[in-house]
């Protein structure tokens, strides 16, 4: 008799185990996968995608004013003249120019969990200021020093200012067509 209840309460047990494990065979349809990765521990991630970008407006190369520096070095054998060495004024220039970049961007903002949740997507619209930094190549000089390995610098502020100027002058040139047309 013993037997029999034994063997009757193990048969139902591995038919209610059976049957449990039928029902636990289930899949959960709504997740999204933002990076394919697993991982629930509820934090957010937060991305930025850029989906639109320009310049806001550039000054004109006329208006540019570079800042002119001056100092100071000695020189051996100036412009090629090996009894020619002494202290001479060199310069130099340096100029910056200032603009707004208008981006539209999409911020997204994903959360892992257990349950799969649907991103936040939202467009923003910023204007950031930036700024560009162009200084005189001293190789472009009207003056140097040495023979074999040459030092070039400019002789006057002239020089250096022309320089810096024609830099400046070709990035604008080349940034126009980034221009908005708002």
């Amino acid at each position: 008799m013993k037997r029999l209840i034994n063997t009757t309460v193990l048969m139902s047990v591995v038919v209610f185990g059976l049957y449990a494990q039928d029902s636990s065979i289930k899949e959960e349809k709504d997740i999204t996968i933002i990076h394919g990765q697993s991982v629930a521990d509820g934090k957010s991630e937060v991305s930025e995608r850029i989906l639109e970008e320009c310049i806001v407006s550039l000054p004109k190369a006329d208006q540019l004013e570079p800042e002119i520096n001056s100092s100071s070095v000695f020189l051996k054998e100036i412009n090629g003249d090996p009894s020619k060495n002494d202290f001479v004024k060199t310069y130099s220039a340096t100029l910056e120019i200032n603009y707004m970049l208008y981006q539209k961007v999409l911020i997204v903002v994903a959360t892992s969990s257990v349950k799969g949740q649907e991103p936040v997507m939202k467009v923003m619209e910023k204007n950031l200021k930036q700024s560009k930094r162009f200084t005189s190549d001293s190789s472009s000089g009207d003056l140097y020093a040495g023979r074999s390995k040459r030092q070039y610098h400019f002789s006057t502020p002239e020089g250096a200012a022309k320089d810096v100027r024609q830099r400046a002058s070709a990035w604008l040139k080349q940034q126009a067509a980034v221009v908005c047309t708002k």
